[in-house]
């Protein structure tokens, strides 16, 4: 049967992972520096809280030869818990510094900025009807990777990494690693009920309910181990 869209329809390939996590790390990369070459996206954008993922990202840049500027949008020095206890978090935490002279040194940006739907009200209660409580709330029905990888793009545009208007192929993940990529059109964050296009989910887990701890959700899967390890690069 002849194909009578008259030009009206996009056909894009979209993945759906059977496990959330670090698992899917390498195959997200792949397949967002794909869709960013197709769209010509402006930036390719890198939620990481340790580094290596965004690590991965730039090394797989490099293999492909892809001229994709790549900002990594992280974390303020923090801390979360895994199996064999506390990992450091944010890239200009002390114990993250390679991995930051690292990333820097292959030309990337770094932006440490305020998570546009966790600012200071919401210190009053997380689970209290706040707007940004509610927006957090109906962005997790997509999961916790698309959910952060908006406002990883976000934080890119409100730091000046990336500019408003800008298309950029933006990754995330549930805890650790990379699960979820998006194409977004992106802006401010102040302006984001009004100009903000998520234009195409190019990956996502397929469930995306998480359960706590994320690394005892029997549906994450990744390798924890390294991250306590020291970074090499």
């Amino acid at each position: 049967m002849a194909n009578s869209n008259n030009g009206y329809v996009i056909t894009r390939e979209v993945f759906y992972y059977r496990f959330k996590g670090e698992v899917n790390t390498g195959h997200v990369i792949n397949a967002a520096i794909t869709r960013a070459l197709r769209v010509k996206a402006a930036a390719l954008i890198v939620a990481s809280e340790t580094g290596r993922s965004a690590l991965k990202a730039a090394e797989f840049l490099r293999e492909k030869n892809a001229k994709i500027p790549l900002v990594i949008v992280t974390h303020p020095p923090d801390e979360t818990w895994g199996p064999k206890g506390r990992i450091p978090i944010g890239l200009r935490h002390p114990a993250n510094a390679r991995a930051l002279r690292c990333l820097e040194s292959l030309g990337a940006v770094v932006v440490q900025s305020t998570r546009p739907f966790a600012p200071p009200s919401r210190s009053i209660g997380w689970e209290l009807p706040l707007p940004e409580s509610i927006i957090d709330k109906v962005l997790g029905i997509f999961g916790q990777g698309v959910k952060i990888a908006i406002e990883a793009s976000l934080m890119a545009t409100d730091a000046g990494a990336v500019n408003r208007g800008d298309i950029v192929v933006s990754m995330a993940g549930t805890f650790k690693g990379l699960d979820a990529a998006i194409v977004a059109r992106t802006t401010y964050s102040y302006y984001f009920l009004k100009e903000y296009e998520l234009l195409e989910i190019i990956a996502k887990p397929y469930y995306t309910k998480v359960e706590l701890p994320e690394y005892q959700d029997p549906m994450w899967r990744g390798d924890l181990a390294q991250y306590y390890e020291e970074i090499t690069c």
